[in-house]
């Protein structure tokens, strides 16, 4: 998996993007391809529904507790509230403060006072789970991350905590999750868009403001959905109304392919922004669950992007 070492190189990836563009698919697939790679993975959510688990095959379980789904790979959903009460008892060791302070309905009030707090203990998980956790940790974990500007907040989270003077264990632990994600041997992000016009402009606009707010680096764009070339695979209908659906769509795509290469050049000439560029061709139906190897192999074409 050497073409996409410089992601699996890092022991967390965040995976963001607008909703509905196959980000948890990025996601789950990346966790794929770094279990494939002898790495043991865990894939994170935080979701209403699981989605992670049945793409392996896998039913829902209780929240919090880890599946297995395939050699050196799990998903895990995380439920904010008790992610909240398990981290301030059992990772910062507050038993007292919770049971005294946090406890039933107080739980919902102190979030809500204090911006972020629920988003740290989440960050501050990713962050035990992977350097501080007793017994076996999991080498890798790729987080199925929050739509664009709910992620943007999570990143600026520990400095938002920081800004309320709390103090005590909570400042502690935002200082120590601001450094882990400013690591940038051990962090990144991925930024996951499709090639749409609108979509792409909003990416542009949007990548220079996470570019100087989150700590953790932005280590690469997806561009998901990319139609195949009109022909291939199986050929394509030469007349009708499929045919110019068909071509309809490539030369959208093209053109919005055009404005993201002339967007991220102005970048790089700008602020020396200068990302690599992974390419995904439209699946159409995505195969459930996953089949062995599926990951590793989407993987593997889409960093043949990278040239073109």
């Amino acid at each position: 998996m050497a073409d996409i070492s410089p992601l699996l190189a890092r022991k967390l990836l965040l995976v963001t993007g607008k909703g509905g563009i196959g980000k948890t698919m990025v996601a789950a697939t990346l966790g794929q391809a770094s279990a494939a790679a002898g790495r043991s993975t865990l894939l994170v959510e935080s979701a209403a529904t699981d989605q992670l688990a049945p793409l392996f095959g896998a039913p829902s379980s209780p929240k919090h507790e880890e599946v297995k789904v395939g050699p050196n790979l799990a998903v895990v959903n995380l439920e904010p509230s008790e992610n909240f009460r398990e981290y301030v008892v059992k990772y910062l060791g507050q038993r007292l403060l919770y049971e005294t302070v946090f406890s039933h309905r107080l739980v919902k009030t102190f979030i809500n006072t204090i911006p972020g707090l629920a988003e740290l203990m989440m960050l501050g998980r990713l962050f035990y789970q992977l350097e501080l956790a007793s017994g076996p940790r999991h080498q890798a974990l790729v987080f199925d991350g929050y739509a664009s500007g709910h992620f943007l907040s999570l990143m600026t989270t520990p400095d938002a905590v920081l800004q309320t003077n709390i103090g005590g264990p909570v400042a502690k632990e935002s200082e120590r999750v601001k450094g882990f994600l400013a690591d940038r041997e051990k962090t990144g992000i991925v930024y996951v868009a499709t090639p749409e016009e609108l979509v792409v402009s909003e990416v542009l606009d949007f990548l220079p403001k996470l570019v100087e707010k989150s700590p953790a680096k932005l280590l690469a764009l997806v561009i998901n959905k990319v139609p195949a070339p009109l022909g291939a695979p199986f050929g394509s209908p030469s007349t009708g109304a499929a045919a110019q659906y068909l071509a309809h769509q490539d030369a959208a795509a093209r053109n919005a392919l055009e404005l993201l290469a002339r967007g991220l050049e102005r970048l790089k000439n700008e602020s020396g922004l200068d990302l690599p560029v992974y390419r995904i061709e439209d699946l159409g139906v995505v195969p459930e669950p996953f089949p062995v190897g599926f990951g590793p192999d989407l993987w593997r074409a889409a960093a043949e992007g990278l040239a073109r």
